[in-house]
């Protein structure tokens, strides 16, 4: 296996030892660095297990909704413990004309001006209202229309005014018995007017008064206030 030494003399047995020994080691070297280099090539695969990761869904499906939990002003509601809820209080109707009757009352004159107290009184046997103002027509003997024209003022202005079976509401009028331009100076400056339609606020249907305060000047402009109490 060995060559012999160049003076013709064979190897010692101490010598092929030693030469096999060192053949050894150099293959074992060598398998280490290859080995080593493959480590270093191939990458390692771990074997631990890999970590659960929760689904979306899986938490919301354990915990319930705080959407489903029931509010506290739900469960005091009256329908959740079983109370009916208070109706509402009744409201006092207004007046329809079918329950009231008129009458205009004198008020002060004075220097050529007329004031009046048209008058509603509840004849129906419950409370009603009235608020706002009225309408008025002034009528002549034969029932033909007499020059009105309503002009409203502000003060007193609209109020709602409670009126209980019998009490009364009233709109203050105020016209002048000074003709104006154009007007007859020598005898009445309008027609004589002795009755009126009257309407009750927010009514259609107007009922009748009697009129004896003389003719209505300035082609029949009446001031007239919101009713009051």
């Amino acid at each position: 296996m060995f060559s012999q030494r160049l003076d013709g003399r064979k190897p010692s047995k101490t010598n092929r030892i030693c030469q096999v020994t060192a053949v050894a080691l150099g293959a074992a070297l060598l398998g280490g660095c290859g080995s080593m280099t493959n480590q270093a090539q191939s990458p390692q695969v771990s074997d631990a297990p890999l970590p659960t990761v929760p689904l979306p869904g899986a938490s919301q499906a354990q915990e319930p909704s705080a959407a489903a939990a029931p509010s506290p002003a739900a469960e005091s509601s009256p329908a959740a413990s079983g109370q009916a809820a208070a109706e509402p209080r009744s409201q006092v109707e207004r007046c329809h004309t079918s329950m009231l009757s008129g009458a205009v009352q004198h008020g002060e004159s004075g220097a050529g001006q007329r004031y009046a107290e048209l008058t509603l009184t509840n004849t129906s046997g419950e409370a009603c209202t009235v608020y706002g103002y009225g309408g008025m027509q002034l009528l002549g003997a034969d029932d033909a229309e007499v020059p009105t024209k309503m002009e409203r003022t502000p003060s007193p202005g609209p109020q709602v005014v409670r009126l209980a079976p019998g009490q009364s509401a009233s709109s203050t009028l105020h016209w002048t018995a000074v003709p104006h331009e154009g007007e007859s100076e020598q005898g009445p400056c309008q027609p004589k007017p002795v009755s009126a339609l009257v309407t009750p606020p927010d009514e259609r249907d107007p009922l009748t008064v009697s009129w004896d305060l003389g003719s209505v000047c300035g082609f029949g402009a009446i001031e007239n206030s919101a009713y009051h109490s």
